[in-house]
């Protein structure tokens, strides 16, 4: 039976096939019953799924977060959106490769991933980092970042949830930061464009020790407990250590930059911008993780009218089919599909 994509399932359509365990969460319901909380996924997405207090103890120790399943339920709608009810589910592991293969297992659908050419996004990324980077100490630093990283970088996810979820997601919104910063500096040459440029390229780094891989939809216990714009200014702060700044204050303005970098307290960010590269960074952080959001929530809309459902991050309704008249053809030049 082929694999049916979680884009195309519907309320009603009964499933017996794979999944990526995305997240698994163990609850209780208000009458003191326990049921098990999931997000399951493959290529074309993320859904939410639920195994209900019957059947709890059974299934529980047969599948973990972050590994493949093979899961039989039916689809049904909770609060308008699509929501897996799982009758049956084992982790392959408790399967044989004999099993596997009469099954059909192919983790190549079970992957949420960038649909770019990552190799090609992280070649541009590093080019544009050694041509316009000029200042030598924070070129170094931000090379050197980037080429510990690099395995990571290619395969971490943006966020858990809500923009980039997916492997490679880092690195794409990265490259989509970067891209935007660049611009921003042309038309405002008077800004520190090597602080801009290192600062577009490094504000998410802690990303890669807050998130435990792109399999998984939970922090690390520091990432928990700390948090990756915290985590980001240690592992800049330590590399920095390897190089010889001729003015300290460099640094310390790439350190605000990473501090700053979600703009307000209450986002997480223990102060606010107090430089135009501060707050250029954070401003394209979350203009394009928004702009991301509503791409996804776009593609996704299956209803009918001028409006997407209530998104619930966002807190608003999205226009459907807006005309445009602009001449997008450059947007986002070096973003190419795989």
């Amino acid at each position: 039976m082929p694999h049916i994509f979680i884009a195309d399932l519907k309320s009603g359509d009964k499933i017996n096939q794979f999944f990526l365990i995305k997240k698994k969460e163990r609850r209780r319901t208000k009458t003191g019953k326990d049921y098990l909380d999931l997000s399951v996924a493959d290529r074309s997405g993320v859904m939410a799924a639920k195994i209900w207090s019957e059947t709890v103890d059974r299934f529980d120790p047969l599948f973990a977060e972050g590994r493949f399943a093979g899961i039989a339920g039916r689809v049904e709608t909770y609060q308008d959106d699509p929501q897996l009810t799982i009758e049956r589910i084992k982790g392959i592991e408790h399967l044989s490769p004999e099993q596997l293969d009469l099954a059909g297992f192919n983790p190549d659908l079970l992957i949420p991933a960038s649909p770019y050419d990552l190799s090609a996004l992280w070649d541009q990324l590093v080019f544009w980092v050694e041509e316009g980077i000029g200042h030598g100490a924070l070129k170094d630093l931000t090379l050197h970042l980037l080429r510990s990283h690099e395995d990571a970088w290619r395969q971490w996810p943006a966020s858990k949830i809500y923009h980039h979820a997916y492997k490679g997601g880092l690195l794409e919104h990265t490259f989509s930061v970067v891209q935007l910063a660049r611009e921003i500096g042309k038309l405002y040459p008077a800004l520190n464009q090597d602080l801009l440029l290192s600062g577009a390229v490094l504000h998410d780094i802690g990303k890669l020790k807050e998130l435990d891989g792109f399999h998984s939809a939970q922090n690390t216990f520091a990432g928990q407990l700390i948090g990756h714009v915290i985590q980001g200014w240690e592992m800049i702060r330590e590399a920095a250590r390897e190089f010889t700044w001729d003015d300290p204050r460099v640094l310390t303005q790439l350190e605000h930059m990473i501090l700053s970098h979600h703009g307000q307290l209450e986002f997480g960010s223990p102060v606010l911008p107090q430089t135009r590269e501060a707050l250029i960074v954070n401003t394209l952080d979350d203009l394009e993780a928004k702009l991301k959001m509503m791409t996804d929530h776009l593609e996704q809309d299956r209803g009918e009218g001028d409006f997407t459902d209530w998104h619930k991050v966002l807190k608003r309704k999205i226009l459907k089919g807006a005309p445009s008249t602009a001449n997008n053809s450059d947007f986002g030049q070096g973003l190419e599909e795989t």
